[in-house]
């Protein structure tokens, strides 16, 4: 037994347990035989397992406490020298959980709830980015929906969120959620902007925790912080586990996690029509065991309110139940959660604008006879198959459209990328056995699923082709001069050989290709070197037309330092210095290719502004997320989007047109998608006239803008926040707390000189 005269712990004390230094957090104390004994928790602060402890005070040999005003005894040590001491001072001062309360000021937010999570970061925070913070300290359980801009900075807006909770001891198990290609962002993010560590979770790091504590050991019981991606997580196994380490915490008064933050939110939303995602289905499995929720995504409407609401129901199921419609209530509700701004907003509110322009820049190609002849030979082979299954079954017909359409969009990325697919369909043609409608079904699900290995989407692609050629089998003699005038167009452009990789590919002409290198030449190089000032990133949806692209590139320009490649499945090792060299100034690199997978949340910005849309994606969201890696918080020339359109070609004018018209109405995209892929269908698919589909899309768009205006347009919310006087971007409240926050922050010395000390 330890010595009878035992300090008492309180709360807030710091104390050596067990060699490992924490802090007191609660203490209980009861009256025993032996007399009065303390129950302690103590939450340690090293990042060891487990990070928290219960236990008997007067019983835990070697136990100690740091008295909080202790100072060091001169007797026993030299003085310490005034620099160093008054370096100490400021930091005890700084780290303080609430150094900022002023019992004589004015009431207010401030006063009620200090903010210490911009002084504990590595960061410059912009005034509008504390209006999350702000919003939700005022909440008891934290439900926001961040659905800002593309580039405004939600990451650093959850990561203030985040710290504030972490110092006011309101959460300590978090986990993040994210695509595979953003989780080593969110780790190096959250450890050097915010200094708070998180162990990713994946596959390897798993067999290597289970090989150093063994075969039962579960992450997710392990680390109090983790980063995963949501594919990873949604695998069964996977998931199982992670509800089986949740659930041996229900006997437990309080949730097992604390704080849940989803980013790109929108790839969870559930479906408009009853159906639902695995990906969907995991949020709902996940959502329940956790405390606080942080949703983030910049295209939170995807046109349907059911989707909306279902999103909102996982953020919030005691607010939101999913419906068709909202009610009026509803909508209240939805402005209380959601937090929306957008660039032009706060352009408009500051003086100089916050954010450069951006503006997007057509290239105009001039198709040769064979590349035109290409086209116009799918245009009929397109016409013949939807001919063919018009009298035919709901599912024939549904099976047909989709036949034409896993050809013609890779048409529309490259004629590479289509002789790829066209010879594999010419492969299930000779199959030894034709595909039934179900099949092809089955095959255009596995086609739309999210993944996020390039790899593993071509290998889905090439199956949907494959299948399609065996399902159109009984039809292929109806359809042989249509496939024969493909055949002879291939040819013409010297790429009708079959089993050759893209990246051998040498077409008699490609008109994008030869813009490309023109373009180059003009805006990259000087003479025959590259500029060092300019960069730019090529975007396209396959990793068929990346890889011909890198190749003809490459030849062109023969300094292999000066190209990489960014595709989803590269592993983190590659990734990270890829980016890395990209946003280097002194790396000679000057030119990334890179597929969809990289135009989620990467921040690409800090030495490009010029960007080309090889192809287009129907997904207009991809659109504005390829934009994004450029045009975002940190970028300090204007941006410029640049696409292709041709007089020689209706297909590739309407796709110009389409994007531009993304351009104009960025703010509500997510709003709009249902209308865009119609667009697609119908001109792409259907064959239909362009003009006529142009015409019909104008009025579809104003139709769809008018349905989601209410829950997710950012003026609307900003009107009401002023009506009830929250902070927001565009009133007072918010810009006068910064103010205060920065003369409070000048007499705590808060300033550069203070802190190189």
């Amino acid at each position: 037994m330890r010595d009878s005269v035992v300090p008492v712990p309180r709360i807030g004390m710091l104390a050596t347990v067990r060699n490992r230094r924490g802090i007191v957090s609660a203490v209980e104390p009861f009256d025993g035989p032996d007399g009065r004994l303390h129950l302690v928790s103590v939450e340690y602060t090293d990042a060891d397992a487990p990070a928290e402890d219960q236990l008997l005070w007067e019983r835990e040999p070697a136990a100690s406490l740091l008295e909080p005003i202790a100072l060091p005894d001169p007797s026993s040590q030299p003085p310490m020298p005034p620099r160093e001491f008054d370096a100490l001072v400021r930091a005890t001062r700084w780290t303080a959980l609430s150094p900022f309360v002023d019992p004589d000021g004015p009431e207010g937010m401030l006063t009620r709830f200090p903010i210490a999570a911009p002084f504990h970061g590595a960061i410059q925070v912009d005034d509008f980015q504390l209006v999350p913070l702000l919003k939700a300290l005022r909440m008891p359980r934290v439900s926001l929906l961040i659905a800002d801009d593309v580039g405004l900075g939600k990451t650093i807006e959850a990561g203030l969120i985040l710290q504030e909770l972490i110092l006011r001891r309101r959460v300590r198990r978090v986990l993040i959620v994210c695509p595979a290609s953003l989780r080593g962002q969110w780790y190096q993010e959250m450890r050097d902007k915010f200094s708070l560590v998180f162990d990713e979770v994946d596959r390897d790091s798993t067999h290597a925790l289970r090989k150093r504590l063994g075969l039962d050991a579960n992450p997710w019981r392990t680390f109090p912080r983790i980063v995963t991606s949501y594919h990873y997580l949604k695998q069964a196994d996977v998931l199982e586990e992670f509800l089986s380490a949740s659930r041996a915490r229900e006997d437990s008064p309080h949730l097992p996690w604390d704080l849940l933050i989803v980013d790109e939110a929108h790839n969870l939303t559930p479906g408009p029509f009853g159906d639902e995602s695995d990906l969907a289905k995991m949020l709902g499995f996940l959502a329940p065991y956790f405390e606080h929720r942080l949703f983030l995504t910049a295209t939170p409407h995807n046109g349907h309110t059911r989707s909306f609401t279902g999103l909102l129901e996982k953020l919030d199921p005691v607010r939101f139940s999913q419906s068709d419609n909202m009610s009026a209530v509803e909508r209240e509700r939805a402005e209380q959660v959601v937090i929306r701004r957008l660039k032009s907003e706060i352009n408009a509110r500051t003086n100089p604008p916050r954010f450069c322009d951006r503006s997007t820049k057509e290239i105009s190609v001039s198709l040769s006879r064979q590349e035109q002849a290409l086209s116009a030979a799918f245009a009929g082979f397109r016409t013949k198959v939807r001919s063919l299954v018009a009298q035919s079954r709901r599912g024939e017909q549904l099976a047909g459209s989709f036949a034409v359409e896993v050809l013609g969009k890779r048409l529309l990325s490259s004629p590479v990328a289509f002789a790829d697919s066209w010879h594999r369909y010419q492969a299930g043609l000779t199959a030894d056995e034709a595909a039934d409608a179900s099949e092809v079904r089955s095959a255009e699900r596995a086609n739309r699923e999210e993944t996020a290995d390039d790899r593993e989407a071509e290998s889905r692609r090439a199956h949907a082709a494959q299948t399609v050629g065996a399902w159109l089998k009984p039809m292929a003699d109806r359809l042989r001069d249509e496939s024969a005038a493909i055949d002879t167009a291939l040819h013409a452009l010297k790429i009708g050989e079959a089993g050759l990789p893209p990246d051998a590919r040498k077409p008699r002409h490609d008109a994008r290709l030869t813009a490309l290198t023109d373009w180059i030449d003009a805006n990259l190089r000087a003479g025959k070197k590259f500029r060092d000032d300019e960069r730019l990133i090529i975007f396209t949806e396959y990793k068929t037309t990346l890889d011909f692209l890198e190749a003809r590139l490459r030849e062109r320009y023969p300094e292999d330092e000066r190209i990489l490649v960014l595709y989803g499945g590269i592993h983190e090792s590659e990734r990270d210095p890829i980016k890395a060299a990209f946003n280097d100034p002194d790396d000679p690199v000057r030119i990334l290719l890179a597929t969809d997978a990289a135009a989620e949340g990467l921040n690409l910005q800090q030495t490009a502004r010029y960007l080309l849309h090889f192809d287009v994606p129907w997904n207009p969201s991809r659109i504005e997320q390829r934009n994004g890696r450029l045009d975002r918080h940190g970028q300090d020339r204007d941006v410029v989007a640049h696409h292709f359109t041709s007089d020689d070609d209706a297909d590739l004018r309407f796709l110009s047109y389409l994007v531009g018209k993304v351009d104009t109405i960025r703010e509500d995209l997510g709003s709009v998608g249902e209308v865009f892929d119609a667009a697609f269908q119908r001109r792409f698919v259907g064959g239909e006239d362009a003009e006529a589909v142009r015409a019909d899309t104008e009025q579809r768009v104003l139709i769809a803008r008018g349905r989601a205006a209410v829950p997710c347009d950012s003026s609307t919310t900003m009107r009401e926040a002023d009506r009830r006087g929250a902070p927001t971007a565009s009133d007072g409240g918010a810009k006068d707390e910064v103010e205060r926050l920065r003369a409070l922050a000048a007499e705590l010395d808060l300033d550069p000189h203070s802190l190189r000390d």
